[in-house]
């Protein structure tokens, strides 16, 4: 049930609370901490609610939406990244299960330059 304006005895009696003042007590706590969007009227004891404003007329529910859209995007993306095998890392495995071992060059690269130089000069 919705009210635009309710009487805290009324409330208390609702929420079983033993007088009007407690009842105005739990009523301030709930507008202090946005749950409801009220205001209290002490003297006249009761509760008048603010009038609702369409929250679909602002860009807020758009950009909640985008926010939660790239969200799911990123966590996709991580994930089929991360299912990614580095490149002909089968091959490898295909070669261990066969039996067959490439051939292990455990020279450096200033090594292989060495060599090559020395083949260049050995061809002029």
């Amino acid at each position: 049930i919705s009210y635009s304006r309710i009487s805290l005895r009324d409330v208390a009696e609702r929420l079983g609370l033993p007088s009007a003042t407690s009842a105005e007590f739990v009523v301030a706590k709930a507008v202090r901490d946005g749950v409801l969007e009220a205001t209290i009227h002490h003297e006249d004891g009761y509760v008048q609610s603010h009038d609702l404003v369409d929250v679909y007329a602002t860009r807020e529910p758009a950009e909640a939406f985008h926010r939660r859209i790239a969200y799911c995007l990123t966590t996709h993306n991580d994930a089929v990244r991360g299912m990614r095998y580095p490149p002909d890392a089968y091959k490898k495995q295909l070669e261990a299960s066969r039996g067959i071992r490439g051939k292990s060059d455990d020279k450096t690269d200033e090594e292989k330059a060495q060599e090559l130089e020395e083949e260049l000069e050995e061809d002029y």
